[in-house]
């Protein structure tokens, strides 16, 4: 009597130091962790966009920051000299490697250039991989690519971080400019390089860019009134419904056809063209107008029938930019399992 006693009592006291143990571990490891992360960002400088309050997963407690990036270039000289000659970076020492190349500096991160076969992007418009530097001194940059006979492009499709938060959709081309000036060019074996101001977008990024109208703006909230939530529910249904496995064709053949064109539907629809990829991208205004009358002005629906004229294909348009002074507008591409450009 007297052991099941006494095991009666070690058993939860046991437990208790078993619980106590395991959660102890835990804080230990999670004050490890953001010890790590404060550490990191208190060492390396204010530089680092790190957030200490944020999670960051993974490997995130280990990660410090970027230390290099390497393309392959099919001759180191020639590279060397674009690079620093004309982009005006620094060349630094390079260990012994199995391979030919050069390293540089870019500020605040290095550059490797390593011989072999390049691989630069095919297409000839800006939707492409590319390095960006920063200037403070945006204004200037213009006159000097120009004295060393760079051919560049200039980018006129830049947000304009103090309306991100409210426009929904893209503008159109020669909207008006935004503060942000970016400058494209390639190096000799055709990467892309790219001179801009982007501290401006860098500041709305991190949030550090505190105005009136971001603290008072909430994203996507309307006021919670009851026909809202009803509302709301009806289009969730909606959507539900469109991923239903009945034919869109015997759908839309029960839907009577609207007599009136919703304008602001319309427009929006229009607008979503000026996004790169975006599905409207591809479609007439005729074509748009006659699925939203088909579909009784319902969107999710009229979509669906203009995405399966196209079947797998898929149109983009890559933004105009200036070259020469002149505005270029880029062919569009397809896609449908392979890649072509449009004739």
């Amino acid at each position: 009597m007297a052991w099941t006693s006494t095991k009666a009592t070690i058993l939860p006291i046991t437990l208790g130091f078993g619980i106590g143990a395991i959660s102890m571990y835990g804080l230990i490891h999670f004050y490890q962790r953001s010890k790590r992360k404060m550490t990191t960002v208190l060492e390396h400088g204010t530089d680092l966009h790190w957030n200490p309050l944020d999670e960051r997963r993974g490997l995130g407690d280990l990660i410090v920051k970027a230390n290099h990036i390497a393309i392959i270039v099919s001759d180191v000289g020639r590279s060397l000299h674009f690079y620093v000659d004309i982009l005006g970076l620094q060349q630094i020492r390079r260990p012994n490697f199995d391979r030919h190349g050069a390293w540089l500096t870019m500020g605040n991160i290095e550059l490797h250039l390593i011989k072999g076969i390049p691989v630069p992007p095919s297409d000839d418009n800006l939707i492409v991989g590319h390095i960006s530097l920063e200037t403070d001194h945006v204004e200037l940059v213009l006159d000097k690519l120009r004295a060393m006979n760079v051919e560049f492009r200039q980018n006129i499709s830049v947000p304009d971080p103090k309306k991100s938060r409210e426009n929904r959709f893209e503008g159109p081309v020669g909207k008006q400019p935004t503060g942000v000036i970016q400058y494209f060019f390639t190096d000799p074996d055709g990467y892309y390089i790219e001179i801009c101001n982007c501290d401006i977008l860098t500041a709305f990024c991190l949030n550090k860019e505190k105005t009136k109208m971001e603290i008072t703006y909430h994203e996507g909230i309307r006021s919670c009134r009851a026909l809202d939530v009803v509302q709301a529910a009806l289009r969730w249904k909606r959507k539900a419904f469109i991923k239903h496995n009945e034919d869109i064709d015997s759908i839309v053949a029960k839907i009577p056809r609207a007599t009136e064109l919703n304008e602001e539907r319309y427009t929006n629809l229009c607008k979503r063209r000026f996004t790169y990829g975006d599905v409207m991208q591809g479609f007439t205004d005729e074509e748009i107008k006659e699925a939203l009358l088909q579909t009784q002005n319902f969107v999710p629906f009229a979509i669906k029938i203009l995405t399966k004229k196209l079947g797998s294909v898929r149109y983009f348009q890559p933004p105009s930019f200036y070259e020469h002074g002149e505005l270029k507008v880029p062919p569009s591409l397809t896609m449908s399992g392979t890649y072509k450009k449009s004739k």
